[in-house]
């Protein structure tokens, strides 16, 4: 039995019902799984890459049976929507086995990878068991600004090999990129260079602190003025940020609880290490799932969601939450604590307050 879904109805209308179904009860529907926290590439933005040849790393993360241990509990608990992650997943030898396991307990399959270790036997693998999708990490339209990210040599080539290989075995796949102040200028070349593959593509630029408490990456972080800029001149950002707007026009999100997003409610994260946590962003708390088991560390998860503010921040009073990225994760990544405000995160949520609430409802 593979992974692949093949009902009457469509995906997305199978999920609209499904969540239909669960009205408001918190469920375990969608998990990400961070298969390694080790990369092949050296990318300057990235939070979490540690050395593809690190043994400290490589200890610590959970083997075979431990992943498919793991895996087991998340299906019988109701998990359908699986992403794997890392790092880069395929650095894994044991990834295979990983994957198949997850197909086999029924789980549809979401792959995050750089694609430079996509061999023809692994796409094979991925055509056979049907991956719901393959996500590609783009960080350039050129050779020169793509390794001038990875500090690979030959990176470049190596992901367009992937990315041909992925399509050439009618893989479903997008390609994605976080905006630099090293490849911003590449925006409209990455774009073309998606469309001539004929595929999706979508792209973030905002910058993550490490997750060992550096911040050095983050000096890659184009401004908050350039961040609007982009949203105005992409169409399908500016449409999606207008709707927003309006949309949720005059309701404060923060006033009362600190987790106002579906983490730790339809969704969660475990990482290398086997601890869940709400989010990949929120890292705090964290249960060990073979310790205490997935019912038990969803349960504790569930209280975290419950928590009300304490602060007295003016999230609580901000009518832009709705187009403000400020979150629990963001707290506990600068400050240590779930509600303290990050400056640069507000600011670009108030500029695009400003900006989107003065358009129109067409």
């Amino acid at each position: 039995m593979n992974c692949s879904f093949d009902p009457d109805l469509t995906l997305d209308e199978f999920t609209l019902r499904l969540l239909e179904s669960l009205g408001s009860a918190r469920f375990p529907l969608s998990g990400s799984m961070e298969l390694t926290d080790r990369c092949n590439l050296n990318c300057v933005h990235c939070y979490i890459n540690q050395p593809a040849a690190d043994p400290v790393a490589s200890t610590k993360e959970l083997d075979t049976h431990a992943w498919m241990s793991v895996m087991d509990q998340m299906a019988e608990a109701g998990t359908l929507f699986l992403l794997m992650t890392g790092g880069e997943p395929l650095l894994r030898q044991d990834f295979p086995e990983i994957f198949t396991h997850a197909c086999r307990r029924g789980m549809l399959v979401t792959l995050f990878s750089n694609a430079t270790m996509l061999t023809p036997d692994l796409a094979d693998l991925l055509a056979e068991w049907g991956v719901h999708s393959l996500e590609v990490s783009l960080y350039g339209a050129t050779r020169e600004t793509y390794e001038k990210v990875t500090h690979q040599p030959g990176s470049y080539d190596r992901c367009l090999r992937g990315i041909e290989l992925a399509l050439s075995r009618g893989i479903k796949t997008n390609l994605k990129t976080v905006l630099l102040t090293t490849n911003r200028h590449e925006l409209e070349a990455m774009q073309t260079l998606t469309e001539k593959f004929g595929m999706d593509f979508r792209f973030d630029s905002t910058l993550w602190p490490r997750l060992d408490g550096s911040t050095a990456n983050m000096q890659y972080q184009i401004s908050n003025q350039e961040m609007l800029q982009i949203d105005l001149e992409d169409p399908k950002r500016r449409e999606a940020w207008e709707k927003t707007a309006h949309e949720y026009e005059g309701q404060l999100i923060r006033a009362e609880e600190i987790f106002s997003c579906g983490a730790g409610f339809r969704s969660f994260h475990i990482d290398s290490q086997g601890r869940m946590t709400p989010c990949m962003m929120v890292r705090k708390p964290a249960y060990d799932i073979l310790s205490m088991g997935f019912t038990e560390a969803w349960a504790r998860i569930g209280q975290v969601r419950e928590l009300k503010r304490e602060m007295r921040t003016s999230c609580e009073t901000c009518a832009a939450g709705t187009l403000c990225t400020q979150c629990p994760g963001w707290s506990l990544a600068l400050s240590g604590d779930y509600e303290s405000i990050s400056p640069e995160i507000c600011e670009i949520g108030l500029l695009r307050f400003a900006q989107f609430m003065q358009t129109p409802v067409l």
